[in-house]
């Protein structure tokens, strides 16, 4: 496989170009983010008197209600990645895609944690094989194992450039959370467009592998 298959200047170029063209979406997809979050807190603490089982209920609905922002955010930068338009109103998932994706970001996180635990190594491993899990969940209509399947495929050969990747902006967003938070609303969605930038290259390059292999059969 060709390895240097990631070219990360156009992807932040990408990234940068579109933060700065539609920057009032992403700033309102966070902001509505934000507002569920208050909400959740305001109905934890107006019932706590109810117990456990509000407390259990609003949690739950609040992670169904992000996962649904989350899948429609990603949906959102890969539609401007390839020229599309998309609307305020894209946010929202359906229910069905938003639990698949709940389900497979505990998972991911699983995976991640069990394997640090196991001398680190194993976590950055899984955590970079699987990164792309979301974007597979997103843009098509495999279900949860073969998302994973579909990243670990497109990561394949590319673990080391795209473990670089994952790091720095790791450390952009840990940036961005110092400025009281409020630099997260740029460095958040300016992340995630690198990562659609990667994911549609990765896309691209195996389905012209793919090509190649079958053209040789």
């Amino acid at each position: 496989m060709n390895g240097d298959a990631i070219s990360i200047r156009p992807a932040v170029d990408f990234a940068w170009r579109t933060f700065k063209r539609r920057c009032d979406l992403f700033v309102a997809i966070l902001l509505t983010t934000f507002a569920g979050w208050v909400a959740l807190e305001a109905v934890v603490i107006a019932g706590h008197r109810l117990g456990i089982v509000l407390w259990v209920a609003a949690h739950l609905a609040f992670l169904i209600f992000f996962a649904s922002i989350q899948v429609g955010f990603l949906r959102i930068c890969l539609a401007l990645h390839d020229g599309r338009e998309p609307a305020f109103t894209d946010i929202f998932a359906p229910l069905p895609i938003s639990l698949q994706f709940l389900a497979g970001q505990v998972v991911y996180l699983l995976m991640v944690v069990v394997g640090t635990a196991l001398l680190i190594v194993p976590g950055a491993y899984l955590g970079t094989r699987y990164s792309l899990f979301a974007f597979c969940t997103s843009s098509t209509d495999l279900r949860l194992a073969g998302s994973f399947k579909r990243s670990a495929k497109l990561t394949a050969g590319r673990m080391s450039t795209l473990f670089s990747i994952l790091v720095a902006l790791f450390l952009f967003n840990v940036a961005g959370a110092s400025l009281i938070g409020v630099g997260l609303f740029v460095t958040v969605p300016v992340s995630v467009l690198v990562m659609t930038a990667v994911d549609r290259q990765l896309s691209t390059t195996r389905q012209v592998e793919d090509i190649g292999r079958d053209g040789q059969i």
